[in-house]
């Protein structure tokens, strides 16, 4: 799919007489860069603020067994905590599964849209080809006679 996205871009590209066609021939890959962006930052994010978590939590579990005198109590803390870190990494995961399948679906979208732009615009092309063409041989036919 990416290589007919791209074949169509190179056609496309050597087609170009101006800025508004090349802006609107980058307008998909600008927006897949954008959603690209958006998407990696919101992952650098999600895992700060999980690393962030799980630090100062360490740190708070390390001062509680510190203080701990018996070994049950210990122990106790212990699971609730890594029961607790679990939640958390299984949250963190789940939320960044959700981000990468929207970024998926978006991509797919993009692609999809973009596919049918250029079809519509490969057929309009040849469509004035086809007409020129026919104005062309019609012109050499009566200039023949």
């Amino acid at each position: 799919m990416f290589t007919q996205l791209t074949e169509q871009f190179t056609t496309a590209m050597k087609s170009l007489n101006n800025t508004d066609q090349f802006t609107a021939a980058m307008k998909p890959f600008n927006t897949l860069v954008e959603l690209n962006t958006k998407t990696v930052e919101q992952l650098i994010n999600q895992q700060s603020a999980l690393m962030t978590t799980i630090l100062n939590d360490s740190a708070a579990q390390t001062k509680a067994l510190s203080a701990q005198k018996d070994l049950a109590a210990a122990i106790e803390s212990q699971k609730a905590y890594t029961e607790a870190l679990q939640a958390k990494v299984t949250a963190s995961a789940k939320e960044t599964y959700d981000v990468v399948t929207k970024t998926s679906e978006e991509v797919t979208n993009l692609i999809k849209d973009s596919m049918a732009n250029a079809t519509s615009v490969a057929k309009d092309s040849m469509a004035k080809a086809t007409s020129t063409a026919k104005e062309t041989m019609a012109k050499a036919t009566t200039a023949a006679k």
